[in-house]
């Protein structure tokens, strides 16, 4: 069965980038963050925002060619690779859309907003956080603020040799 998952890397202090947007940081702990390649073969569609996307655009190569891209966004369209459709009524369609198109798990990629979206409309299966090593005092946050508490069960725990710890729950 198609679960939602919300799956993402953070500091030890809650920061996926620091003040300017850089998480650099990261690719040290590329490995253990997304393994050689299990969880992308899980993934047959990812869900992001359009500055997300846009991010991703402008660092090169795109990453998600063998996965369907549902991009939320309210802005003229622009060029988007072949893979991906820009969906303008929010993230209930984007995932609805998103589990048309496969059968595998759809990923919310990001950023903030649409990962608190996806969780305060009641989407997200599993929620997978990555844990790197590292304190960086202030930056972008994972998330800004959620309207409603999230009830989680845990539901694992994996610590790999480089310091990242992943963290497992069931969204309740």
């Amino acid at each position: 069965m198609t679960q939602v998952r919300l799956y993402a890397a953070m500091s030890l202090d809650g920061f996926v980038a620091d003040s300017d947007g850089d998480s650099t940081w990261m690719e040290a702990h590329h490995k253990s963050i997304f393994g050689e390649s299990e969880f992308l073969d899980a993934i047959g569609a990812v869900v992001l925002g359009r500055r997300t996307c846009q991010m991703i655009q402008a660092f090169g190569e795109w990453p998600y060619s063998e996965q369907y891209a549902l991009i939320l966004s309210s802005q003229p369209p622009w060029p988007v690779p072949a893979t991906a459709v820009i969906i303008p009524n929010g993230i209930r369609a984007a995932v609805q859309a998103a589990r048309e198109r496969t059968s595998k798990d759809v990923w919310i990629v990001g950023g903030a907003v649409t990962m608190q979206s996806a969780l305060e409309a009641g989407l997200v299966d599993i929620v997978e956080i990555c844990v790197a090593p590292y304190l960086i005092g202030s930056g972008l946050s994972l998330l800004n603020s959620l309207n409603e508490l999230q009830k989680l069960e845990f539901d694992g725990i994996h610590a790999f040799s480089d310091g990242v710890v992943k963290l497992r729950y069931e969204v309740l």
